[in-house]
């Protein structure tokens, strides 16, 4: 798009709408408008409707940098600024409007329902090697939906894709929001990442830092171990993320690199440690049973891939001892031994690495966050019984010793 495009735009009045992600890029752009008439594709701000997902996990120190440098300016010129959240795992809830104001002074970081709760009920992290599924949950259908009942017409969404990100829009493209077409400001102006920290340096005189959810694992290695050692905090809940997810899957671990438990050992944070054991002197302990199974199937670029499903079921709960003890009783019930793996557990059936199909079971204790899951329960025994055989009574109720 040209300049003398924007400049076209300048001339209808017409609402536009930034989808303002809280990082480098897409504050860039806000401050670039609110400090340089010429940029704007707007007259009035009265025309600019800035939209802000909060996942309910966004790091502190993005609302302090929000609030104290970026807000006050937007006072000044009044510019609009709407909070939304997602109202539940589900997305026929719709959302839940935080704020909607032209004098923003709190940034909800808190969000309604956390992206947090659903990944600790579920006993997982997000994953590295899918699409960016989270996002689009908690941050793509709550912003559609808004404007989907708010907007029939508007330029935008305006996207914070920068200079060195052409082939990502693209893709974005293809996921236009309602009938909007996209826009992309720091690719017409050429704006590098690089570009964006320099002019939020020069003109707010604070180095911004990237906006993300305390334990996304779509960071650098260098940047999650700083932001750890700033915020123990956020440290300490990602290893209980963590630590929840990879007992119900001893391979889920949070980087790509590795376990977020053994970055911050390596690097010696032990306030992340002391945070993480009073977040579980809180919490009560679970014996979970899980049962997962494995096929092997050729995706629509023929390419062949792995699709698992499980069944997980809360078990007995109490005091960690205690059900470490009955973990044992458990174990000695099926001729099976006891070990450490992220948690005590033991192994009815282990799977073989590489052949498929395959199932694997095993009881786990954890803490008590994760709830009974199973996304179809009838195809999933069915499926159990193909790769198992005839059907065993399995005891679930409450062990007592």
């Amino acid at each position: 798009m040209s300049e003398g495009f924007f400049y076209l735009y300048a001339m209808i009045p017409q609402l536009h709408l930034l989808n303002w992600g809280m990082g480098v890029e897409s504050t860039a752009i806000l401050v670039r408008w609110l400090l340089e008439p010429q940029s704007r594709p707007f007259n009035d701000f009265h025309n600019l409707i800035v939209l802000a997902a909060q996942t309910g996990d966004e790091m502190g120190e993005t609302k302090y940098l929000c609030e104290t440098h970026l807000f006050p300016v937007m006072r000044e010129h009044q510019v609009r600024l709407v909070q939304v959240a997602k109202a539940s795992t589900s997305k026929l809830d719709g959302y839940i409007i935080l704020s909607d104001t032209h004098q923003p002074y709190e940034l909800h970081i808190e969000g309604y329902f956390p992206l947090s709760r659903d990944l600790l009920q579920s006993g997982t992290v997000p994953r590295l090697g899918r699409p960016h599924i989270c996002a689009q949950r908690w941050k793509g259908e709550v912003l559609d939906a808004w404007i989907s009942d708010h907007i029939t017409e508007a330029f935008g969404p305006y996207l914070g894709y920068n200079a060195d990100e052409t082939k990502r829009a693209g893709k974005a493209d293809g996921y236009t929001c309602q009938g909007h077409q996209f826009l992309y400001p720091l690719i017409e102006w050429g704006w590098t990442r690089d570009d964006c920290i320099e002019y939020l340096y020069r003109t707010l005189g604070v180095l911004w830092r990237k906006s993300a959810c305390s334990y996304c694992p779509f960071q650098q290695k260098q940047a999650a171990i700083a932001r750890y050692d700033r915020d123990p905090k956020a440290a300490g809940f990602t290893l209980l993320m963590e630590m929840n997810a990879l007992a119900f899957n001893p391979r889920m671990h949070l980087f790509s690199s590795g376990t977020a438990y053994d970055l911050m050992v390596k690097r010696g944070n032990q306030a992340a440690f002391d945070e993480l054991e009073q977040l579980l002197q809180q919490l009560q302990w679970a014996i979970y049973h899980v049962q997962r199974t494995y096929k092997q199937l050729i995706g629509k670029n023929g390419k062949p891939y792995v699709n698992s499903d499980r069944n997980v079921v809360l078990v007995d709960e109490g005091k960690k001892a205690q059900m470490e003890s009955k973990l044992e009783v458990i174990c000695q019930r099926h001729h099976a031994s006891t070990e450490d793996l992220h948690g005590k557990r033991c192994y009815l059936h282990r799977r073989q690495e590489g052949i498929y199909p395959a199932f694997e079971e095993f009881y786990v204790v954890a803490p008590k966050l994760a709830k009974n899951k199973c996304r179809n329960l009838k195809a999933f025994d069915q499926n159990w019984r193909e790769l198992t055989g005839p059907a065993k009574p399995v005891q679930l109720t409450l062990f007592v010793l």
